[in-house]
């Protein structure tokens, strides 16, 4: 199986958002409380860029309307309320000392 190197491992500084493009989808490598997370870069309530988002804990602030996205499951409390999904959050697995994607990761949520 495919898969697409990001960093290596350790290389993400704590509180970090990394933006990342891959087969022109743009992703955001952010390192939080927990651990690395890959997730898409836009806001899926309002379309604003989380590269300009902060890290609080393990979770995502967007930048325009201070919305929490945990990243580990994508879900934010008020997404749920208000009807608008969750932020996709890709798996990440490790091979060969660096931090990777599958590539069948992102071509099944390719829109």
């Amino acid at each position: 199986m495919s898969k697409h190197q990001l960093v290596p491992l350790g290389e993400l500084a704590n509180g970090e958002i990394r933006p990342i493009e891959i087969n022109g989808r743009s992703l955001l490598l952010v390192r939080g409380q927990t651990g690395p997370a890959l997730v898409d870069r836009i806001c899926p309530h309002a379309g604003s860029d989380l590269v300009n988002g902060s890290v609080v804990g393990n979770r995502i602030r967007c930048p325009t309307h201070s919305y929490l996205f945990n990243l580990e499951t994508g879900s934010c409390p008020l997404g749920r309320r208000e009807g608008w999904g969750p932020l996709k959050v890709y798996k990440l697995i490790e091979s060969d000392g660096y931090l990777c994607v599958q590539t069948n990761e992102l071509e099944n949520t390719i829109e």
